[in-house]
């Protein structure tokens, strides 16, 4: 029986032209929501509304620099003007630490820490804000902020920025639920843990020999883009200002500390 959990819904996800983004538009689109894939980079965004249409679903592309105030009025003005207003966002574009060159307090430039949070922190703010009106107009919304387990716990000298982005995504998570939630719009983060976008297998199995033996498997996008779904959809009503880890378990235990077998 085909999921048309969401049919008649206009989301919007960034961030949407690869990996768990890419992951998170198909999952909407599967369950019947139009999905506006915006990315700062078009022709990826236009090859997952592409993977939409041969799917049967129906999605359009847009170039979407998340930083830029003006950029979402405008993507949105034209989604609301072809499809109707946007009910279901999620804030999924980040710039990775890697990228970015984000290390320690004291090994990164002020210019990092900047961009880090331009794109991590203030692009998903800049969203909400500008999707808010049309979800108290109508009565329901469903935000999902897209954070990281990296905002629950801390890698030594690597990622302070990317860190505490990732951590003020959940406050803003729960500021947004506990002021619009009465209106009808619920916001939710979900954290993942390791997520596999490739076949580097090595790293993949580095990983589950560091977790202790508790995962037989790294996650991979599919695993995230069910997670948002659900939450946009009625059987996620009664879910709003939470953070929905989806790690395999890993943060639940300390690798170092337990045992495989019960003593």
């Amino acid at each position: 029986m085909q999921d048309t959990s969401l049919r008649g819904r206009q989301a919007l996800v960034t961030g949407a032209g690869a990996g768990i983004g890419r992951s998170c538009a198909l999952a909407l689109a599967a369950r019947g929501a139009t999905v506006m894939a915006t990315d700062i980079d078009f022709t990826t965004a236009q090859k997952t509304a592409e993977l939409i249409h041969a799917a049967g679903g129906d999605s359009e592309a847009f170039a979407l620099d998340v930083t830029d105030d003006s950029a979402w009025e405008s993507v949105l003005a034209a989604a609301r003007e072809r499809y109707g207003p946007v009910t279901v966002l999620v804030n999924n574009a980040a710039l990775k630490a890697s990228v970015a060159g984000d290390r320690g307090l004291l090994g990164s430039s002020l210019d990092v820490w900047d961009r880090v949070l331009a794109t991590n922190l203030r692009g998903p703010m800049l969203g909400a804000r500008r999707v808010l009106p049309d979800m108290l107009a109508a009565g329901t919304g469903s935000i999902t902020m897209m954070t990281s387990t990296a905002a629950l716990y801390a890698i030594s000298s690597f990622a302070t920025a990317y860190s505490s982005a990732k951590a003020g995504m959940i406050g803003l998570t729960r500021t947004i639920a506990a002021s619009y939630g009465p209106q009808g719009v619920r916001c939710n983060a979900v954290a993942p843990g390791v997520i596999a976008t490739d076949d580097d297998t090595a790293s993949q199995e580095a990983f589950m020999k560091a977790a202790g033996g508790l995962v037989q498997r790294t996650g991979v996008p599919a695993d995230i883009g069910e997670t948002v779904a659900f939450l946009a959809s009625d059987a996620g009503s009664y879910i709003n200002g939470q953070v929905l880890v989806v790690d395999g378990g890993i943060t639940a235990h300390m690798p170092g500390l337990s045992h495989s077998q019960d003593a």
